[in-house]
């Protein structure tokens, strides 16, 4: 039976999901997992890195969840927060049925349609195959293989959409497509966790229904806002990872070609002693 809201939380530790916090990605997920980490959680936001290749296994049906989650609990996570987790959220109830659920949201379901786009635009620079018009170097890095994979993932689980449907297929839906799918999302989390288990979150809602929900004390200073990836990060990014790819070759070409003339006046130079 799930733990009386209203009483306060044991403080964080290893060996269990104390809060699954289960918005989509571009609802202020970043801003809350700051205020868990202040809160004194160990936060799992997108993913750890090292974890990528266990999350694309999953996504390609090699491995399951309940293997995944182990991972994040046993690397010392105790909160995790917005895609891939929010997608295997009904694994995450099931196996943490007392954890408290957070639903991050924004103030309307277009704001989220037009911020998703935003990141998706920036995240498929990294997705192109290589080309001699897209000379892309980002295809032959196993992490960017992966996280391609996890992206694809997206929605196909509680939602049934289609593989890369959230992340590319949108392009071919008519405007209002992704609002549809993330009211979808949050239905169906609303529905799947008690009253009293739910807390419906705003960043702009502040510290005091948080820590209220949580069961803990008020920290000083104002609640993170975090902007590091809000829509003017995410294009100056996209302008970045552009860069990346048609700058690779010239600095190359540079580079191969000063390595040759030093070559050349080093075999041309004279040896001491002649």
């Amino acid at each position: 039976m799930p733990a009386d809201p209203s009483a306060p939380t044991e403080p964080p530790g290893p060996g269990t999901i104390r809060v699954i916090c289960a918005g989509l990605g571009r609802t202020g997920t970043l801003s809350l997992s700051e205020a868990l980490s202040t809160l004194g959680y160990r936060p799992y936001h997108f993913i750890d890195f090292s974890h990528a290749e266990e999350w694309a296994g999953l996504a390609e049906g090699t491995s399951d969840a309940g293997s995944l989650l182990d991972r994040i609990v046993a690397d010392g996570y105790d909160a995790v927060l917005e895609n891939p987790s929010c997608d295997v959220f009904d694994d995450l109830r099931k196996r943490f049925p007392d954890a408290r659920v957070i639903l991050t949201v924004r103030d309307s379901a277009e704001a989220f349609e037009e911020s998703w786009k935003v990141l998706m635009d920036t995240m498929v620079v990294t997705e192109q195959p290589f080309s001699w018009a897209f000379p892309s170097f980002f295809g032959w890095i196993p992490l960017f293989r992966r996280l391609r994979v996890i992206r694809r993932f997206m929605g196909t689980t509680h939602l049934g959409l289609e593989e890369g449907a959230l992340a590319h297929g949108w392009r071919d839906r008519p405007s209002g497509w992704l609002a549809e799918q993330y009211d979808r999302h949050n239905q169906h989390v609303v529905d799947s966790v008690p009253p009293e288990q739910l807390l419906v979150f705003r960043a702009g809602d502040g510290w005091e229904p948080l820590c209220s929900f949580l069961g803990t004390g008020v920290p000083g200073g104002a609640f993170p806002f975090c902007t590091t990836n809000n829509k003017e990060a995410l294009r100056r990014l996209r302008t970045t990872f552009l860069a990346a790819v048609y700058g690779w070759i010239p600095v190359t070409a540079l580079a191969a070609a000063g390595a040759v003339a030093l070559g050349r006046r080093a075999c041309g130079a004279p040896r001491a002693g002649r």
